[in-house]
């Protein structure tokens, strides 16, 4: 069985690490327009999975090792550009809109979708 990371800075380079490489494998999908992007794809890659892997990790109740550290920073170094760029895009579309209007759309494209499951 393997053995549980010993230090939170041994759990935090391993996140770090997985973060990167989640963030490098996603710029082969979604290319950046210019050096700049990719750098700063990267950087929010690299934060998100030092800032989230570590909690994801105990919510599953997984072991705390340097592979699952590595596996779940890999995971949400891929994605967290694409939910930033989601989060963004929906600001943008809705932001003459008040916020109750806003959440009114929210909840219809929900119901709406749980109407298409049935």
């Amino acid at each position: 069985m393997p053995e549980p990371t010993s230090s939170y800075l041994t759990a935090k380079i391993a996140s770090m690490i997985g973060g990167f490489l989640g963030g490098a494998a996603i710029l082969t999908f979604i290319r950046p327009k210019n050096i700049g992007e990719a750098f700063i794809r990267g950087g929010v890659s690299v934060g998100s999975a030092i800032i989230f892997g570590t909690p994801i990790l105990e919510m599953m109740s997984w072991i705390p090792t340097w592979e699952n550290q590595l596996m779940v920073g890999f995971c949400v170094g891929f994605l967290s550009y694409s939910v930033l760029g989601m989060i963004a895009n929906f600001l943008l579309k809705n932001q003459h809109k008040d916020i109750v209007q806003a959440v009114k759309e929210i909840k219809q494209l929900t119901s709406d979708e749980k109407k298409d499951d049935k």
